[in-house]
């Protein structure tokens, strides 16, 4: 090292604790009979993502060395990797990127900086761009897709870096139109992820996950214990054309010792409102029980939030979270018309029939985006979805006395 004047140290690393944080030190010494000196420390829990660091080095020399320390302190793994070290003068590839202020179709997009370099390539899912500055917006994305992406730092001409360590981010779901006839449901069958739901982890180690069936027989969100407070958001709602807003969910919250673990209910008409409550659950409910709340200051950015805090019992648990206009109110023509489907579950053909000669069936995933439309005649109506992802649909059957809407569930 004693033939440069300035040098980077980067590296990438990992960590996930469990009764607690293990913790991490990179140090340097300019030779063996010298002391180490602490460059950083990190302690963190995160099994999603991979972090990056870069120092500039000190005390350059002939003999110099650079170390990892691992103190474990109840956590479960320590990883580093991607590690460089670098002439200052040379170009550095950028470290520690990131995707955020993320949307249904654009995030913007930042990285480390030396100060040398006149621009920067970003590779997108296999598709190059070269900037000039950053953060960079990065704009016509589409919803609900997992993206890609690295930067390599270019410092004047045949003077490039190597590429930085890929990241991930995911798009937001596109705003989900509910009305009186097209509810917005989710059973958490459709997928072993979240679909459209954001989770939000406001402190230790864990948030919701997906029970697909180990603890309770079919799939639940699941508040678990290793976390201390977490919000699960949904997609954005637009609920203006429901006559009279209602949310319905069931929940499930099992004592231990006497310690129960507390659910509440949430709910904002935009990113930029405040969260307000709409109910709080800190009782024993061993058994589900179905909630009913109404949904106030209806917006076409509608969100609503279930948090989970614990308190070192059993978890919480919801499902079945249907929103929609109250079957109470205003929707009297819609009784008139009767309908079933079956089999139900399929795994390929069902048969539709109501009591009325002539009318519509048509099908909607849970993003309400429209799969088939069939026709009824003489009170019946045979669809197909054997082409169809296994998961939950919405079929709408519709004829001149009404409407009714049945969840469908492809196995």
């Amino acid at each position: 090292m004693s033939v440069v004047e300035s040098a980077t140290f980067s590296f990438s690393y990992a960590m996930m604790g469990f009764y607690e944080n293990d913790e991490l030190e990179a140090c340097y010494r300019s030779s063996e009979s010298d002391d180490w000196h602490i460059l950083g420390t990190y302690s963190l829990s995160d099994y999603n993502n991979t972090y990056e660091a870069i120092f500039e080095l000190e005390n350059l020399s002939a003999t110099y060395q650079v170390s990892f320390l691992g103190r474990g302190l109840g956590g479960m793994y320590i990883f580093v990797d991607n590690i460089e070290i670098a002439s200052s003068v040379s170009c550095i590839r950028p470290v520690s990127l990131q995707a955020t202020e993320i949307t249904a179709f654009s995030a913007l997009l930042s990285w480390s900086t030396t100060g040398n370099e006149e621009s920067w390539t970003i590779d997108l899912d296999g598709h190059e761009i070269t900037v000039t500055e950053q953060p960079y917006l990065m704009e016509g994305l589409m919803p609900q897709t997992q993206y890609t992406f690295s930067v390599r730092a270019n410092c004047g001409e045949d003077n490039v870096s190597g590429w930085a360590v890929a990241n991930s981010f995911m798009t937001l779901c596109d705003v989900i139109t509910v009305t009186d006839y097209e509810p917005y449901f989710d059973d958490f069958e459709a997928s072993e992820d979240f679909l459209c739901w954001q989770n939000e982890i406001i402190s230790g180690i864990d948030g919701w996950v997906i029970d697909p069936g180990y603890l309770i027989l079919n799939n639940t969100a699941f508040f678990i214990w290793l976390g201390e407070e977490a919000r699960l958001v949904s997609a954005p709602l637009d609920i203006t054309a429901v006559t009279t807003p209602i949310l319905t969910f069931k929940h499930r919250q099992p004592m231990l010792e006497q310690r129960v673990d507390e659910l509440s209910v949430w709910y904002a008409t935009s990113l930029e409102d405040e969260w307000h409550l709409l109910g709080n659950y800190t009782d024993a409910c061993p058994d589900w029980e179905t909630i009913t709340l109404a949904l106030p200051e209806v917006s076409a950015t509608y969100y609503v939030a279930f948090k989970g805090k614990s308190n070192n019992a059993d978890g919480v648990y919801f499902d079945e979270v249907w929103i929609g206009n109250d079957p109470g109110v205003g929707v009297e023509e819609q009784l008139a018309l009767i309908a079933t489907i079956s089999p139900n579950p399929t795994s390929g053909r069902v048969v539709v029939e109501a009591n009325t000669n002539e009318g519509k069936v048509v099908v909607f995933d849970m993003l309400g985006k429209q799969m088939l439309t069939a026709l009824v005649s003489e009170g019946r109506a045979e669809i197909d979805l054997s082409t169809f992802a296994k998961g939950v649909y919405v079929a709408r059957i519709s004829s001149e006395t009404g409407t009714r809407t049945i969840k469908l569930v492809k196995e």
